[in-house]
Formats: C-alpha cells, structure tokens, sequence
C-alpha cells in the first residue's frame, strides 16, 4: 500500500501520514482543512475532510439542498448549531446534519481537531474554489485580513499615480468568493437566522442513535449509545444507513492487541472505507489485485506477482488508511489498545461486526476475548453486499 501526503485521485488503496493531506486554508479563518480522501478516491461516493484551527467566530448559518455534513470532534471545543439545536462538542461527541438543515459551526478552543464526512463526493471543491494552498506546519494563526479584500504593501510610495496602482492591486479574499460560490456550489446562505447560545447536552436525546432521517439531524455525546463486541473488538455506531437514507455510515473500533482479530479478510463490492486511527496503533492487511501487486513489485525492483498478495501496513494516531471498494481487507490491534473510526458509503465493515456482535455495556475493550459466531459473518454476504476470503482481488 502506497504512503502518501496527499490523495492520490485515483481508486487505489494508500496511507496518509497524521496531519496530511490536500492543505486548504480559508482566508481570514485561522483554520486548515486537509482533503483526507476525495470524490476522485470513491467514484463521488464521499469525501473525508479533516480540520484543525484556533478560536473564531461562527462561520455563519447556511444549509445544503443535497450534501450531508457531520461533525466528530477529535480535540478541543467547537460550537455546532442544526436547526433550533446547538451543542458545544468536545473530544468524542458528534452532531449530524442533513441536507435542508441550517447549520454552522465555530472553532472554540486553542487548538480544535474535528472530522467530517461529505456526502455525496465533490463538494469539497467549495474548499478549493474559496481557499487558498496551505504549506504551514499546523494552521494559520495570524489571518487578519480584510475578508472582503487585502491590499499589497505600500513600497516607496510616493505619487498619486503609485497609490491608485497600489489600489487597482487589491485582491479579493473571502467574501465576493462565497458570494460567488453560492451560485456553483450547493451552499445557501442563511443571513437572517438569529444567533442562539448553545443548550445543554440532553441525556434523553443525545445519549442514543434517532434510528430515522429527518431534516434537523442529531447529536450523540462520546461514549454513549450502543456497543457491540465482536471476540475483543468493540464497536459503537455514530451514523448508520438508518440515520443517513443508506447513504454511509461512521463506527468507532475500539481493539487490542492481546484479543485475536477476525479470521478471513473482507471485500465489499461497492463499499468503499476511509479508517482514522486515534489512539495506538493499527495493522491493516490488504490483498492487493495482482496489477497493482505487480506494479509495486515493478517499482522496487523486485520480481513480479501474478497472484494477490496480501499487504499489512501499519497506521498510528492520525493516520488516514484508504480501502477502495472490491479490495479484501482486515485489521489488527498492533497495540494493546487502539481506537479508530470508520468511514463508509453504505453500511460496511461496521455494520457487519454489529450483525454479528452481541450487545456490551462496558468501558473500552473486554478482558477477555468474548464468544461470537463466526458462522455468521457468511450468513450476511450476500444481504449486506461484501465476499469473505481474498479472491475479489484476483
């Protein structure tokens, strides 16, 4: 598997380092956002955005007619409002918003980390057409700028001719770029909402999936709803195809090292995975199709495959591992704790390991490995569209 910096724009398995990715900076925002994985990687399924900043004012109320947007905050604080709902999110929690639901959000602390999935792939070219390249080490942290234009510096200027030069040289920055996207972009302005602090978290609704789709979407506070152990992997929904119009879905994996990992690997026809790692560290083994087996064989000199061969790469906190649709893969704990979330058009891996799992009340990963029926995982292939074994990569 290919380790980059940025996505590759094509349908292939790769790795990105933590705090990699396609860089974007929103001018006068004091944020970065880095395109983890692009429309160009998932056919236009999903996009997977990841964003770092410091304290800021909200971005201003706004909705989608067709995109989708979630918000899982890594580090820090950030403010997120949806409809006549805001909560203030901290590491864990969670708030998804579907189209026709007017949102925002706000940065609120020295340093925010939060995820986002955009669904369908291809409007985070809004990112692009208002951004700016980003070749800093973390994020901005001293944007002052106009946001409706920025003058050059004044240089040996001295004659009235030099400062209406310097004048004609004023280059626009944020807001004629948004008043333009709106027109290309699946973004609507919602100037004349009022500004709302936000509520308390509520244990009667934010502690558990709405299991429906409906305009105004939901909050889910860390570590609450449902668990499901799998051997000693556990795993915890945050979106599923009930809450999204089967569209995609978001898990949390919680694994160790010490427990054993699911036998035979797994490929999904039309499925495609994005996995975050958070905490420790995780093995993902893919078995490669033999072009690109002999491809990579071709790159380092060594001799050609001609049949699939299985490739295990190791990703730590901040990783970003892409898994292509049609490609069997599984995962390992590498440590004897690890935490990642999943990313995925339609149901996936997630909702495999809940079919199978059975319900777990307890923090973090089981002492002991838990009894599960294996059999069952290939009672599920054909319902939830996904082979055991390797032979999809042949």
């Amino acid at each position: 598997m290919e380790r980059l910096t940025s996505p590759p724009s094509s349908s292939r398995p790769y790795s990105l380092p933590a705090f990699a990715g396609e860089l974007w900076t929103i001018p006068t925002s004091n944020s970065v956002m880095r395109l983890l994985v692009t429309a160009k990687e998932t056919d236009n399924a999903f996009a997977v955005v990841s964003t770092g900043g410091t304290n800021d004012k909200p971005i201003g109320f706004h909705f989608h007619k067709e995109a989708h947007d979630v918000f899982l905050c890594l580090k820090g604080t950030m403010n997120v409002w949806a409809d006549d709902q805001a909560r203030t999110l901290r590491e864990g929690d969670f708030a998804s918003v579907p189209p026709n639901t007017i949102h925002q959000y706000q940065i609120t602390s020295p340093h925010t980390e939060f995820a986002g999935l955009i669904i369908p792939g291809g409007w985070e070219e809004f990112f692009r057409f208002i951004g700016e390249p980003y070749s800093g080490p973390l994020f901005p942290t001293n944007d002052k700028r106009n946001p409706l234009y920025v003058t050059p510096p004044l240089i040996h200027v001295s004659t009235h001719e030099e400062i209406k030069a310097n004048q004609r040289g004023k280059r626009e920055v944020l807001v004629p770029k948004l008043i333009a996207a709106t027109e290309t972009f699946d973004m609507i302005p919602v100037r004349e909402k009022a500004h709302f602090e936000p509520q308390p978290w509520d244990p009667a609704t934010d502690s558990k999936l709405p299991g429906t789709y409906a305009r105004g979407g939901y909050f889910l506070q860390a570590d609450t709803g449902s668990r499901f152990v799998v051997g000693g992997t556990v795993v915890r929904p945050l979106a599923t195809r009930r809450e999204t119009d089967s569209k995609f879905s978001i898990y949390e994996l919680l694994a160790s090292s010490l427990h054993a990992p699911l036998a035979a690997p797994l490929s999904f026809a039309r499925t495609h995975h994005a996995i975050f790692v958070v905490s420790g560290s995780l093995d993902i083994e893919l078995t490669l199709p033999a072009s690109l087996s002999a491809s990579a064989s071709s790159a380092s000199s060594s001799p050609p495959r001609t049949n699939p061969s299985p490739s295990t790469s190791a990703a730590t906190a901040g990783e970003t591992v892409f898994v292509p649709a049609g490609t069997p893969f599984r995962f390992a704990a590498a440590t004897r704790y690890a935490r990642a979330y999943v990313f995925a058009n339609g149901g996936g891996l997630g909702e495999v390991l809940c079919r199978v799992g059975r319900e777990y009340e307890a923090p973090g990963v089981p002492e002991e490995s838990v009894a599960w029926d294996e059999a069952g995982v290939k009672e599920l292939e054909g319902e939830l569209g996904f082979v055991t074994g390797t032979a999809a990569a042949a």
